[in-house]
């Protein structure tokens, strides 16, 4: 019976074997193969591949990709690309995502910890918008600084001492102030938990392997990238709002009388006038100096001209200002546009700042009532200058993107007017009825695309669209930057922006010094564990650390199989294991030593031994394993990464303590059952 039960165990033993060796053999090749120089210097040099091509286009480059051609650039042997090399990268990097993971502290990559920005929260979440409600925020910021748990309180104060109710910006008319600091305490306890959601769902799509993003209190989140390397990217994801708007453009009049009003009350400052002296360009532009834009744009032909508020007035007062200056007194607004050929309107990069300071002006803002000017998300180019467009639109949105629920990057078919590439979207189905209801009474206007407070199209609207789909044209934006868009627009926008409180880049060279540092104290301490029991035990020790090893090596099989992330604590998980299994080891030797010290033998002596130490191991590892339960649980980061590490080794070592010591045992009893080395 015992030879018949053998078998059986043997050929258990055989498939996990099988199976922990097929499910390692990725994670050999990844981190211990000849091959791994080999596509590490292939994957160089697709990355300087994609750094030369954009420099060649004129974008911008990364920090990582200006490295990159700064160190290899001039390298002949990284210039070209073979179709083979190509081939064997994509297999590399397939295969690697099989492989075992390795944490944030064992490889490198990038440590964040976020806030959400509170004012930014209040505001979108206030039903109306003006200066006195910015003001109240401001100073309640201010007061609470970086605590957010005294902010509501002092947004409470603030409104008290301009005897402002709150039910004006927040909530409904007479509700009290006690229940709207309640409903805004829960926004923002379910602004984290929507956040979590959302970077959890932009960094899966970005393809980070293993990412840990976890809360921190009740206002913090952790944020863990593992393997990171274009760190400005990286960033940019996790903290853009991806806020989309669609807003009515304002009409040519409103424009124009919004013009003309903001040059009024600014000229009526005389301390502004005073003290500023603003380089400007002339705004009768000739169409010879009209700046031709490099970046294909939508098709505006049939919108109304806008420069057409330069084309007298600001003619007429040309003519009569004698200098710069005296039109600058005059227009000092005005001056700093310039009438683009399509009927846009731009301001110079270098008056940029000018301009956005002017509108930042208190009676400026009043004059603006419910509208708002928008810039272009990048500018156009001319002769090397650089030109941005800047466009009046209405401050109240007439739609915003939390109702997408599809956004991809392709690039536009050989029909479109613009090129390059684009981001279609598609609206569920409350936000296609209300798109729908938004075009049909806006036809013949212009609805501006916003996202994160940036322009980046203004279409006309044709006809009524009924299906709630649209897009979003990049016209000179990379791949990179549209599938970007796509991603954070499909995980959706955050409740509010992210505020980065701590950033810290972790090098490969403190992961490799930290697994190596790892692997020798375990090592060491695998080494005397191994002197120990064969000395004290001779070849039953030797069964025992064949256990130990098999144990290594199942726990490591599963912890690949399952793509779960090894961490230095998850190797503290393993050593600590080795511990656990030792001791087992040590309980059932001990066991068989006491049997057969009362004279029995050797054979009744074995099965005793282990079914009589078989309930104290399996008690032992039972308790250990709840405790592991509670650590993975409530713990975070490293605390789980030890706790899983721990879990499994423990399941794996009630098999190889118990059953793979015995089998040896029995396969060296066959060959001499009347002495046992012990």
């Amino acid at each position: 019976m015992k030879e018949h039960n053998n078998m059986i165990r043997w050929i258990i033993f055989a498939i996990l074997f099988s199976w922990a060796i097929y499910a390692l053999i990725p994670t050999y090749q990844t981190y211990f193969s000849s091959e791994k120089q080999t596509v590490e210097k292939i994957k160089i040099k697709s990355d300087l591949s994609k750094a030369l091509a954009k420099q060649e286009r004129g974008e911008d480059l990364t920090g990582l990709e200006s490295n990159l051609i700064k160190t290899y650039g001039e390298k002949a042997d990284y210039l070209s690309l073979a179709p083979e090399e190509i081939e064997k990268l994509a297999a590399f990097e397939k295969q690697n995502l099989k492989s075992l993971a390795l944490g944030l502290d064992l490889q490198g990559g990038m440590h964040l910890v976020l806030e959400i920005d509170y004012d930014q929260l209040l505001k979108n979440k206030a039903t109306k918008k003006d200066k006195q409600l910015e003001d109240i925020l401001a100073a309640a910021k201010s007061r609470a600084g970086s605590d957010k748990e005294i902010y509501l309180a002092e947004v409470k104060t603030a409104f008290s001492e301009k005897n402002v109710p709150m039910n004006n910006y927040f909530g409904r008319s007479g509700e009290s102030d006690e229940k709207i600091l309640a409903s805004l305490d829960s926004a923002a306890k379910k602004g984290i938990t929507t956040t979590l959601e959302v970077l959890r769902n932009r960094i899966d799509q970005f393809g980070i392997a293993e990412p840990s993003i976890q809360p921190r209190g009740k206002h913090r989140i952790v944020v863990e990238l593992p393997g990171v390397k274009d760190e400005e990217r990286a960033t940019k994801l996790v903290n853009q709002a991806a806020f989309l708007e669609f807003k009515i453009v304002a009409d040519n009049e409103i424009l124009q009388q919004k013009v003309n009003d903001i040059d009024i009350v600014l000229k009526n400052q005389n301390d502004y006038l005073e003290s500023n002296a603003i380089s400007t360009d002339s705004a009768a532009v000739s169409k010879a100096e009209t700046p031709a834009v490099t970046e294909a744009k939508t098709d505006t032909s049939k919108a109304t001209d806008a420069t057409k508020l330069f084309s007298d007035s600001a003619a007429d007062t040309t003519a009569a200002a004698a200098t710069d200056e005296e039109l600058s007194k005059n227009n000092p607004f005005k001056s700093l546009l310039v009438g683009g050929q399509r009927g846009e309107i731009l301001v110079k990069g270098k008056n940029k700042l000018k301009v956005e300071e002017l509108l930042k002006n208190d009676n400026v803002r009043n004059v603006l009532g419910n509208h708002e000017f928008v810039w272009k998300n990048k500018p156009d180019v001319y002769n090397n200058e650089e030109y941005y467009e800047i466009l009046l639109v209405d401050k109240k949105a007439s739609l915003d993107g939390t109702s997408i629920v599809e956004a991809s990057a392709n690039l536009a078919g050989d029909n479109s007017a613009t090129g390059g590439w684009e981001v279609p979207f598609e609206l569920n189905r409350d936000g296609g009825r209300v798109f729908a209801e938004v075009t049909g009474k806006n036809v013949g206007k212009r609805l501006a695309i916003i996202l994160d407070n940036k322009l980046y199209m203004a279409p006309n609207i044709q006809v009524r669209i009924p299906n709630g789909r649209g897009v979003i044209t990049l016209g000179g934006g990379t791949a990179e930057e549209a599938r970007d868009m796509a991603i954070v627009l499909k995980a959706g926008a955050l409740e509010a922006p992210l505020e980065i409180m701590e950033k810290r880049i972790i090098g490969p060279s403190l992961g490799s010094d930290a697994i190596n540092s790892s692997v020798k104290a375990s090592l060491v301490g695998s080494l005397l564990v191994v002197i120990f029991m064969i000395a004290l035990y001779k070849l039953s020790g030797v069964f025992a650390v064949i256990a130990l090893f098999l144990n290594t090596i199942f726990t490591l099989a599963s912890l690949s199989y399952f793509k779960a992330t090894l961490t230095l604590p998850g190797i503290a998980g393993i050593v600590l294991t080795i511990g656990m299994a030792v001791d087992a080891n040590i309980i059932i030797f001990e066991r068989i030593k006491e049997e057969l010290g009362e004279k029995n033998t050797i054979l009744s002596a074995l099965n005793a031994g282990y079914d009589r130490a078989f309930v104290t191991i399996f008690d032992s590892n039972l308790t250990t394993f709840i405790a592991g339960i509670t650590l993975y649980q409530f713990g975070t980061g490293p605390v789980r990464g030890f706790a899983l590490t721990l879990m499994i080794g423990l399941i794996w070592n009630m098999y190889t303590a118990v059953v793979m010591t015995r089998l040896l045992t029995d396969l060296f009893m066959k060959k001499n059952a009347k002495s046992i080395s012990i």
